[in-house]
């Protein structure tokens, strides 16, 4: 089966705002969803708010139907490249990638949504968290155009069997 692409990233970091990039540099070339895609405008699958610590028991249910609709896709041959804010332990197929931006940056983008103090900081503790299971990432805090072309040259690398040097080509 067609690999399966998984970039997470924890909140604030760029996740939303890559997408259309993503999807604008590789027309026909592969499917790209967001997670965050079948929820409606306020945040809830079928009238539950994902992000309620009320809605821990939901999660892998939530994780499995994902799984499920990218095997969907996957077996026409068309590769998948999801963007989510879970851990390999939670989704455990595909090749991952983190997208990450330095703290300052994370708080600043989640202020400006109107986020509490206190849901900052388990933002910016998710994402210590994911550095450790995830260690390889492309930063967002470029364009979101530089960022996509990070992305799809990770992509490529890991549908070609080629190591990319991602991060020292995205600092500089």
């Amino acid at each position: 089966m067609t690999r399966l692409f998984v970039v997470t990233g924890a909140p604030g970091s760029g996740k939303t705002t890559v997408v259309p990039e993503l999807v604008r540099l590789s027309p026909g070339n592969m499917v790209v969803m967001d997670m965050d895609e079948l929820l409606d405008d306020d945040g809830r699958l079928l009238g539950i708010s994902i992000a309620s610590p009320t809605a821990a028991p939901i999660w892998p249910a939530y994780n499995a139907l994902w799984l499920r609709i990218t095997e969907l896709i996957r077996r026409s041959g068309i590769p998948v490249l999801l963007l989510t804010p879970g851990l390999p332990a939670e989704l455990p197929e595909g090749r991952w990638l983190h997208l990450d931006c330095p703290d300052a940056v994370r708080r600043k983008r989640l202020a400006a949504r109107g986020w509490p103090e206190e849901q900052i900081d388990e933002a910016l503790a998710d994402a210590a968290e994911m550095r450790k299971y995830v260690p390889r990432s492309v930063l967002s805090d470029v364009n979101p155009e530089r960022c996509a072309k990070g992305i799809l040259d990770w992509v490529r690398g890991e549908r070609f069997g080629k190591t990319l040097s991602l991060w020292g080509r995205l600092r500089s």
